[in-house]
């Protein structure tokens, strides 16, 4: 008789002082919650709970005192996961609709208002709303780095041989930085979580896929235009024989040179490329080089088809020798490259001999 009373009274004993903590931590305010000496302490009790004599395992008062225990063992996981800094209202209320449980999350919230939530049911759940929390809290992090990043970066402009025409280029880091930018807005764009930041993460990979796709229009454009317009403009036999060409070119310069004006007004990259029409201006201003690219071209090889000797040379050179025929001395420059055995030519009775 008096070793069942001592061991009612080992149930009953542990039962009230797990009860008492349990009471006393009720009460504590959710800033002052601290998860890991509640979980600490709450496996001590477990580890009491197991060195109780295995004659009270059928009592209902051990039940209890077992179920109570590991309960909040459970839960205190849940606890500390729900403490994150990520947490929004927005998840507050997801949990609430989670529990069926209301409650106003103010600054004189307890630990006992939490633990009304019955997480140790929810425990998938709960670690559903934080993961969410958290990987929203990562993505307007990352969001605000865009903002901050995109708000500096500038084109760089430089002096096209020696006029005051000045082309775009971008810096080798701020193009790796473009990149990488693409990748984590692609890797936001593929998340389950982007619901809740999905209009700004759109807009942000239609911006930085303009700049990329703007950048590398511009490039080849102005790469086209920068080699003819030293022969649409600056030579007078292309002039000569491809008039059409060489208005269709005119224009295109004027063009051009306004599109630039554009980018050097603003010369932020996200702003400068994101102006509406200018992807459709620099396609026609593609397709219009391309049209004086082809024509320049069969001029050329009809010329070549003509004198074999100038396949020899570069278009660049050949134009030069086209356009100086009546200059002997300009042309035989480049006489070497048509005949490589010629190391000199001598122009009789001429004041401007070229060797």
């Amino acid at each position: 008789m008096k070793a069942a009373r001592r061991l009612i009274k080992s149930v009953w004993d542990l039962s009230g002082i797990v009860a008492s903590q349990l009471e006393e931590w009720k009460e504590i305010l959710w800033a002052d919650v601290d998860p890991n000496t509640m979980e600490e302490v709450t496996k001590g009790f477990t580890k009491a709970v197991r060195g109780l004599d295995k004659t009270v395992r059928e009592w209902p008062a051990f039940s209890a005192l077992d179920m109570m225990v590991k309960n909040f063992l459970i839960t205190v996981p849940c606890i500390s996961d729900l403490k994150s800094p990520s947490m929004r209202d927005r998840h507050w209320r997801q949990l609430m609709d989670i529990t069926k449980v209301e409650f106003s999350f103010t600054n004189d919230f307890k630990l006992r208002n939490m633990l009304a939530l019955n997480l140790h049911n929810f425990v998938d759940d709960c670690g559903e709303v934080v993961d969410r929390a958290q990987k929203e809290d990562k993505m307007e992090l990352t969001l605000a780095k865009l903002e901050e990043t995109w708000k500096t970066v500038e084109f760089e402009f430089n002096q096209h041989n020696e006029t005051d025409v000045r082309l775009i280029s971008m810096k080798e880091e701020d193009f790796e930085t473009l990149e990488e930018n693409q990748l984590v807005v692609q890797g936001m764009m593929a998340s389950k979580y982007l619901a809740t930041f999905e209009g700004p993460v759109t807009a942000w990979q239609k911006q930085l896929s303009s700049v990329s796709d703007v950048l590398t229009q511009m490039l080849d454009v102005q790469r086209k235009w920068a080699y003819l317009e030293t022969l649409f403009i600056g030579s007078e036999e292309v002039k000569r024989e491809l008039p059409a060409d060489a208005e269709r070119f005119k224009s295109i310069d004027s063009t051009f040179k306004q599109v630039l004006k554009g980018f050097l007004e603003s010369k932020n990259c996200v702003k400068s490329c994101s102006r509406d029409g200018l992807m459709k201006e620099l396609e026609g201003l593609a397709s219009d080089l391309e049209l004086c690219e082809k024509a320049l071209a069969d001029f050329l090889e009809a010329k070549r088809r003509i004198f074999p000797r100038f396949y020899f040379v570069s278009q660049t050179m050949l134009l030069d020798v086209l356009s100086n025929g009546n200059r002997p001395w300009v042309v035989a420059k480049h006489v070497n490259a048509m005949f490589q055995g010629v190391k000199e030519l001598e122009l009789k009775g001429d004041p401007q001999t070229t060797v």
